[in-house]
C-alpha cells in the first residue's frame, strides 16, 4: 500500500495567503491521501504556537494518518557546524504540531569538519527525560543549493550515520528525495536515486524544466518514460510520497495525487477504479485508487485550432533585411492550450499538422508542455503553416503568415471524435479557425453544439484575424454567431468595435449579454479590463511592467489566467487578476506564451508586481514611474 501526502504548498490559496494551512486538511482527506505536508515558511505569524496547535486540531479533526513538517533551514552552518538552535527550534514545534517527521536541509556539512556524533549527541539532549525519542523522525531533503544538493555530500553523510548507528540505531534519519530539486543543482536524478535510495523514507514529485534563465515546477507528465516515474521505480516502495507543484482546484490535486500513488512496482498507470474507504489516525486508507469524479471527465479543458511553426527574427528590422531566425511555437489554441497545462490543468488540443518537419515540431513542442495530442491527426497530403514574425523595440510585430491550405485548414467533421471533447469539462475556443475554412467551421459548430449538449462551459476570444476572411462582414456575422453560444466572451476593445459598433465597454457587454452569454470581459489593454454580467459589472486594473518585449500572445494569456480563475469558483475579479497577470508576464518575453506562468509563479507576481488603479469615475488611471507606454493585452 503505497501512502500519500499532500503538501500545503500544492494548495494555491495557501500559497496566496487566501486561507491558513489549517483550513486544508479536511480537503486534503477528502481528496483521499493519508497526510498532510505543514510548510512553515507560510504561516504568517511570529509566534507559531496558536497556529500549530490549530494545524494539529485541524488534522485530528480530519482523521489524517501522518503529518510531516517541513522547515526551510539547513542543519549545518556554513561555518561547517551543526545549528543546534535550528535544530532544536524544528523539533519543538514539530512536536507541538503532533508531527511525524521534520523535514530540514543538510547545508555545509563537510565529512572532514562536521560531526554526526555531535548531531546524535544534540539529539540525546533534545530527547532527554522524554517518554519517546523515536516517535519523532528527522528526514534530511536535498534542496537546490549545490551544498545541500550534492548527492555526493548526502551520500557520505548517510554512510557515515549508517555506521555510526549500526548496532543502536536510537534515531530515524532517513532522506527526502526530490525529484525535480536535482536539476537547479545540475545533478542527474536517476543518478542520484540509484545512490541514495537505500535511505529515502520521502518521494517529493515534481517535474522541473529549465527554460532560457529560469526554472520552472510543471505538474507530472503523464508519459510511461518520464523521468519521475523512472526515478519511482528505483526508490523504496514503502516510501511515502507526495506531489509538490501548485495546482488551482482540488480535482487536479485528486487526480496527481492519484498518478502518483499508482506509478510504480506493482501498479497499474493511470487506473481509475474506485473504492475508497477512511479509517481512523492508525490505520492506512484501504485503496489506492481514485475516487469518482462527479462530472467523469479525464480533462480539465480542451481547444482545437491551428498551430504553426514560427521564426522570430533575431534583428531589429523588415523581415525582408532579416537572415537569423530563431524557431518557436505559434498558434492561439496552442498557447491557450500550453498556457492551461502550466497552471496546472488537465489540457488538450486538438488539430490536424502535416506530415513533415513542421507538423513533428509543433507535436513536440506541445508534448514537452504536457498537453493531451490524442486528438491530433497528421494529414499526409497537406503541410503544416508556419509563419514569420519580426523583432521591434516597441509596438506590435509585424508578423507574415504561410498557412493557406495547411493541414489544419482541413479539419472536417469526418475526423472529428465528440467523446474526446466531452470528456473535457470546458471548451476553450477563438475565432481563429472559423476564418480558415468552411470544413472548420462546420466542424466548430458541431463541437460547441456537442459541448452545449453536454453541459460544458464554453469560453470564446474573438482574436479577429481579418485578413483571413473573404470580407469583414462575413468575419462580424460568423463570430458573432459563435459567440452568442458561449458562458464567457473575451473581446478587447478594437474587436468589440467592430463585432459591435461601439466603443464603449458596457454597450460591448451588453449586446453579448442580451443574447444568452453570461459573463463578458472586455479587455482594455495593459490598464486592465472591464467585466459585465446580469448581475454584477466593474473594472479590474492591469498590472504594470517596465518594459514590453513582445505583444502577440498576451491576449491568450488573458484567457488563460480568466478562464482559469472562472473555473476553479474564484470570483469574477479574482479570475480577471490572473488574466491580467499573465498577459503582463507575456509581454516580458520573446515568443508567443514563453512568458507563461506555473500556478506558483503567477501568485507570486500578483502579489508583488504594482497596479494600475482605478478612479472613482471608473476610468483606469496610471500612477506609478513606471513607463506607462505599454502594450499589454489587446
Amino acid at each position: 500500500m503505497t501512502t500519500t501526502i499532500i503538501p500545503t504548498s500544492v494548495f494555491a490559496d495557501v500559497v496566496h495567503s487566501k486561507v491558513p494551512q489549517a483550513q486544508v486538511a479536511t480537503r486534503i482527506a477528502e481528496i483521499g491521501a493519508e497526510g498532510i505536508e505543514i510548510r512553515r515558511e507560510w504561516f504568517v505569524e511570529s509566534d507559531l504556537l496558536l497556529p500549530l496547535d490549530q494545524c494539529r486540531q485541524a488534522i485530528e479533526q480530519a482523521n489524517l494518518a501522518y503529518t510531516v513538517y517541513s522547515v526551510p533551514a539547513s542543519l549545518w552552518q556554513d561555518t561547517h557546524l551543526l545549528d543546534q538552535d535550528i535544530l532544536y527550534r524544528s523539533l519543538r514545534e514539530a512536536q507541538q504540531l503532533g508531527a511525524d517527521a521534520v523535514k530540514l536541509s543538510l547545508g555545509h556539512y563537510e565529512v572532514t569538519q562536521s560531526s554526526i556524533e555531535g548531531l546524535l549527541a544534540s539529539l540525546d539532549q533534545f530527547f532527554a527525560n522524554q517518554a519517546s525519542t523515536s516517535s519523532l523522525q528527522l528526514w534530511i531533503e536535498n534542496d537546490q543549493t549545490l551544498e545541500g544538493g550534492d548527492p555526493a555530500r548526502l551520500l557520505c553523510f548517510f554512510e557515515q550515520l549508517a555506521i555510526l548507528q549500526a548496532h543502536s540505531p536510537l534515531y530515524s534519519i532517513g532522506m527526502t528525495f526530490d525529484i525535480g530539486n536535482w536539476l537547479y543543482t545540475g545533478h542527474d536524478a536517476l543518478q542520484a536515486a540509484r545512490q541514495l535510495a537505500p535511505y529515502v523514507t520521502y518521494i517529493h514529485a515534481k517535474h522541473s524544466v529549465q527554460q532560457e534563465n529560469r526554472y520552472l515546477t510543471l505538474p507530472l507528465p503523464t508519459e510511461e518514460q518520464a523521468l519521475w516515474r523512472q526515478v519511482i521505480e528505483i526508490l523504496p516502495n514503502q516510501a511515502w510520497r507526495a506531489i509538490e507543484f501548485t495546482l488551482l482546484d482540488d480535482t487536479q490535486i485528486e487526480y496527481y495525487n492519484h498518478v502518483l500513488r499508482t506509478a510504480g512496482r506493482g501498479h497499474h498507470t493511470m487506473d481509475t477504479t474506485t473504492d475508497t474507504a477512511k479509517v481512523d489516525k492508525n490505520e492506512l486508507l484501504t485503496s489506492s485508487t481514485l475516487p469518482t469524479k462527479s462530472d467523469n471527465t479525464s480533462l480539465d479543458i480542451v481547444t482545437f485550432g491551428e498551430a504553426m511553426t514560427m521564426f522570430v527574427a533575431e534583428e531589429v528590422g523588415d523581415l525582408h533585411n532579416v537572415s537569423l531566425f530563431s524557431k518557436r511555437l505559434a498558434g492561439a489554441e496552442a498557447n491557450a492550450a500550453i498556457g492551461f497545462a502550466r497552471l496546472g490543468l488537465r489540457s488538450g488540443w486538438t488539430s490536424q499538422v502535416g506530415a513533415d518537419a513542421f507538423g513533428t515540431f509543433v507535436q513536440q513542442q506541445l508534448a514537452n508542455e504536457h498537453v493531451n495530442l490524442d486528438h491530433v491527426r497528421v494529414d499526409s497530403e497537406h503541410p503544416t503553416g508556419f509563419q514569420l514574425k519580426s523583432k521591434v523595440i516597441s509596438g506590435d510585430p509585424q508578423v507574415q503568415y504561410f498557412r493557406r491550405g495547411s493541414a489544419a485548414s482541413q479539419m472536417s467533421i469526418q475526423n472529428l471524435d465528440l467523446s474526446y471533447f466531452s470528456s473535457a469539462r470546458h471548451l476553450h475556443m477563438t475565432g481563429i479557425p472559423l476564418a480558415l475554412s468552411d470544413t472548420n467551421r462546420e466542424f466548430a459548430q458541431h463541437v460547441i453544439q456537442h459541448m452545449r449538449d453536454n453541459d460544458r462551459s464554453i469560453s470564446f476570444d474573438p482574436n479577429l484575424r481579418p485578413t483571413l476572411w473573404n470580407s469583414e462582414a462575413e468575419m462580424i456575422h460568423t463570430i458573432n454567431q459563435f459567440a452568442i453560444q458561449a458562458d464567457i466572451v473575451l473581446p478587447g476593445i478594437e474587436e468589440g468595435q467592430i463585432l459591435t459598433g461601439s466603443v464603449v465597454p458596457e454597450e460591448i457587454a451588453d449586446f453579448y449579454l442580451k443574447q444568452g452569454v453570461k459573463m463578458v470581459v472586455v479587455k482594455l489593454g495593459p490598464s486592465g479590463a472591464y467585466y459585465r454580467s446580469q448581475e454584477q459589472e466593474g473594472i479590474v486594473p492591469g498590472f504594470m511592467v517596465d518594459h514590453v518585449i513582445d505583444t502577440v500572445g498576451a491576449g491568450d494569456g488573458f484567457a488563460v489566467g480568466t478562464v482559469s480563475g472562472w473555473l476553479a469558483g474564484l470570483t469574477i475579479e479574482q479570475a480577471i487578476t490572473r488574466g491580467c497577470a499573465i498577459g503582463a508576464l507575456a509581454v516580458q518575453s520573446i515568443g508567443d506564451h514563453e512568458g507563461y506562468p506555473t500556478e506558483h509563479e503567477l501568485q507570486h507576481f500578483i502579489e508583488h508586481q504594482p497596479r494600475y488603479v482605478s478612479s472613482a469615475d471608473g476610468i483606469v488611471e496610471h500612477t506609478s514611474s513606471h513607463d506607462p507606454s505599454l502594450e499589454g493585452v489587446k
